[in-house]
């Protein structure tokens, strides 16, 4: 069971840093500079972060961790520019990408050369009960799509409309697909294009058309925000429902007001007591001027399970070996207990989180059932 390491860092007190021998290189490939590049720069920091506390806690058996950082510029040609420069370099895994569809890019590359890629921010079921080196932290869709449905019903709900983000269409429509196969209402689906800008009008006109009791958005944060503003102002009073996409504070940066009473489904709680988080968001507000997130909250859990997984293999593992140490482990992070399956897919809880007073707040629970804990 691995426990937080940087926490006595984290509090400013002595910690022994590793002799400087080879270091163990695990790489970051994310946007950095493309469309939403704003979310990889939360990733980045909440990663560096941690290393750093891994490093003054020891390394990994005495050697220091190196994180190796690249920008893959939201495209196509970047994400496998990225990855290639991060295998070259000989990281035995890479942290990535930033939106399914990325991974989904990224994927037959980097597991064809040797190297797990452990994501936790895709979740995509193509990508599910993979028995090759992937690895993931993020909720697949089967669960978000359970969850969601749920809570649809558990409102008495029998009319949603979707909106779609095309830019991400192996998250949207995949997550559609899911909640499709346990949702028994009527379903208007509206599709639009972030990377393309979008017709605002037009779409508002289509949601409100059906006379749906919500309307989920499967988009982006900037998207989603301005969505809720034109989307309130065409006179809609019904339940705006988001994704864990948008568990940042730029939503209401872009949405403002339209974003309160907002839900969104997600696996991280909007309040977390833990010792060892609360010395992490204060030291991440300290040196990088910014507030914990749910992304970079997220990138500094995946350092620390990668880097308890590190310490159990052999002195220069291959990226078979290291996860093997992940599947069917369980692993205690600044989020809590996290399991992994044999096929190294994720195990844990679904919450619904909503937007009240500019602050997100944990309402409970989703039960796969119906409702809430």
């Amino acid at each position: 069971m691995a426990v937080f390491l940087g926490l006595s860092v984290f509090l400013g007190t002595g910690a022994c840093k590793p002799q400087a021998r080879n270091p163990l290189r695990i790489g970051l490939a994310i946007n950095l500079s493309g469309e939403g590049g704003a979310a990889g720069e939360h990733i980045r920091d909440g990663a560096l972060l941690a290393v750093d506390a891994v490093n003054a806690g020891g390394g990994i058996n005495g050697r220091p961790l190196e994180l190796l950082v690249e920008d893959d510029r939201n495209t196509e040609a970047g994400i496998l520019a990225a990855d290639g420069r991060l295998i070259d370099a000989g990281v035995v895994a890479i942290i990535g990408h930033s939106f399914s569809a990325n991974t989904l890019i990224a994927y037959p590359l980097v597991t064809s050369r040797n190297t797990l890629l452990f994501t936790p921010y895709t979740a995509t079921t193509e990508l599910s009960d993979r028995d090759d080196l992937f690895c993931r932290t993020a909720v697949d869709n089967k669960l978000y799509g359970k969850a969601l449905a749920s809570l649809l019903a558990a409102r008495g709900f029998t009319s949603v409309a979707f909106l779609v983000d095309m830019a991400n269409a192996s998250f949207g429509e995949d997550l559609l697909g899911q909640t499709r196969q346990h949702y028994q209402g009527a379903i208007t689906t509206v599709r639009v294009d972030s990377k393309q800008g979008v017709n605002w009008d037009e779409a508002r006109a289509k949601l409100l058309a059906g006379g749906s009791q919500a309307v989920v958005m499967l988009t982006e944060v900037a998207a989603t925000g301005i969505g809720a503003q034109k989307i309130r102002a065409g006179g809609f009073q019904g339940e705006l429902i988001a994704t864990l996409w948008v568990q940042t504070p730029e939503l209401w940066q872009y949405g403002g007001e339209a974003t309160e009473g907002m839900t969104i489904i997600t696996f991280i709680q909007a309040k977390n007591n833990r010792v060892a988080y609360q010395a992490f968001a204060s030291t991440l507000q300290k040196r990088f001027n910014r507030p914990a997130t749910a992304h970079s909250v997220r990138a500094c859990e995946a350092v620390e399970i990668l880097a308890a997984a590190l310490r159990r293999c052999s002195a220069n593992p291959a990226a078979a070996e290291l996860k093997r140490e992940l599947a069917g482990n369980r692993f205690e992070t600044i989020m809590g207990g996290v399991a992994f399956n044999q096929s190294c897919d994720v195990i844990r809880p679904v919450y619904e989180v909503r937007v009240q007073d500019r602050q997100f707040v944990t309402v409970g629970e989703l039960r796969l059932g119906g409702g809430m804990d």
